[in-house]
């Protein structure tokens, strides 16, 4: 009996190969969603390119800037509610606290932030590409495309550049002091190359293709633009550069800059911070604010959530639903910029008048001064909450917490101990497996 089942097994298999081999694959119907490359190589199809590009940024931001708020001190993993599970981002959350590298470069959070950024940039690199060899493009399209493939070119490589790091900047980074030099040592490779640091990346990729974007830009567009370079040379420390763009950036009246999200392509922010599922929370010293100044809650928008043993928290409300669309650069950025240009670092401009405007646009009562680095922080921290810039801030002035925020004493939880040695975002392996440039600058190729 057992060699008759062997044999109709094998008859079976059989059968099968030959049907598939003569006519499976024939009766196939042709893939829906697929298209081949050169098909896109038609001016109808410029169009959808575009909002390709367009709809990666919004996929790309969310998850990246999720995690940047939670490298720095925004978000915190905090085991004390129940739905607060995952690995990855309590590795995160402590700056991969006690992690060895092999854990360390398979984090699959940023695995899944990482990926898509390179996949973005390419697209946009692509239809750059792509529109200087179809024929029969109308004007308009030429200049829209041209406009996108260079801006959101330029952007992607800033996530690139400005977020990520091959290697640890220390326990110590930014812990006291300010740790300038860890910034410096941010950056990512291009096309399987070596690191470009942060500096390199905006000189020699990003700021030509914001020039080139400018050509194409509607005058708003052109004010965001600026707005990214003053951040940009903020970040690096080039005072007099931010300055000059800052100068021309965005004003009272301009609509936020943002990823635009839906159901289908939701905010990231919704499942990991928000009512699809509590895992991260806000920290407790934004419910502080508000109690401080009640005003406060006009721009710092938590609310109240219980702990599993009914310990008071906070989640943030920022993003409360799925399809709601994400800042990446606002007006009051770039005057809070300008503010502290003028305060730390010797530009003209009136800083408390600046931040009072800025203040004034969410109802909060006017500061008294002085302007110093404190209160400069503070403003940042509060206007730029859930934007993805706090973890700059915290090396710029020295601020990053030592201790692993959360609960103490809860099952798993590692708070109170002492942050690991990761500032920016780890290159992840699948980067480093296929690029022999990281880690060996030396290496053939490189």
């Amino acid at each position: 009996m057992r060699k008759l089942t062997q044999l109709g097994v094998l008859l079976l298999i059989a059968s099968f190969t030959f049907v598939a081999c003569d006519n499976w694959v024939q009766n196939t119907e042709p893939q829906i969603d697929v298209i081949e490359d050169e098909l896109l190589d038609d001016p109808e199809q410029i169009d959808f390119l575009i909002t390709g590009v367009q709809a990666r940024f919004a996929f790309v931001w969310t998850q990246l800037g999720l995690i940047a708020d939670l490298t720095a001190d925004q978000l915190v993993f905090d085991e004390v509610m129940p739905q607060a599970t995952f690995p990855t981002y309590r590795e995160i959350g402590s700056n991969f606290r006690g992690v060895g590298n092999n854990t360390v470069f398979t984090n699959n959070t940023v695995r899944n932030a990482y990926n898509p950024l390179m996949g973005w940039r390419l697209l946009a690199d692509d239809l750059l590409e792509r529109v200087e060899r179809v024929e029969g493009l109308d004007q308009a399209t030429l200049d829209e495309a041209s406009f996108v493939g260079n801006f959101y070119g330029a952007l992607s490589r800033y996530m690139i550049g400005f977020y990520f790091e091959d290697f640890a900047c220390g326990e110590d980074a930014g812990i006291g002091t300010p740790a300038q030099e860890c910034i410096d040592d941010f950056g990512g490779p291009l096309n399987a190359g070596p690191v470009i640091r942060a500096a390199d990346m905006a000189v020699n990729e990003i700021l030509p293709r914001l020039e080139a974007a400018e050509a194409f830009a509607t005058p708003e567009q052109v004010r965001i633009i600026n707005t990214l370079r003053a951040r940009m040379h903020l970040f690096l420390g080039n005072y007099d550069e931010s300055y000059a763009a800052a100068q021309n950036g965005m004003q009272p009246g301009d609509e936020p800059f943002q990823s635009l999200h839906s159901v289908q392509a939701a905010n990231e922010y919704f499942f990991a911070a928000g009512d699809g599922r509590i895992q991260v929370l806000a920290d407790l010293r934004f419910a502080d604010y508000i109690d401080e100044d009640p005003d406060e809650a006009n721009r710092i928008l938590i609310r109240e959530t219980a702990g599993s043993g009914g310990e008071v928290r906070f989640q943030q409300d920022m993003y409360p639903v799925q399809a709601s669309p994400m800042d990446f650069h606002t007006w009051q950025e770039n005057h809070l910029i300008l503010a502290e240009l003028a305060a730390l670092h010797g530009q003209p401009g009136d800083a408390e008048g600046l931040i009072n405007e800025v203040r004034a646009s969410h109802d909060i009562g006017p500061v008294a001064g002085p302007v110093d680095e404190t209160l400069i922080a503070e403003e940042r921290d509060k206007e730029l909450f859930l934007m993805g810039t706090r973890m700059f801030d915290l090396l710029r002035f020295g601020i990053w917490n030592a201790e692993v925020q959360g609960t103490p004493d809860v099952d798993g939880s590692i708070a109170g101990e002492p942050v690991g040695p990761w500032r920016g975002i780890p290159i992840p392996n699948d980067e480093r497996n296929d690029n022999p440039c990281i880690g060996d600058p030396t290496a053939e190729g490189c």
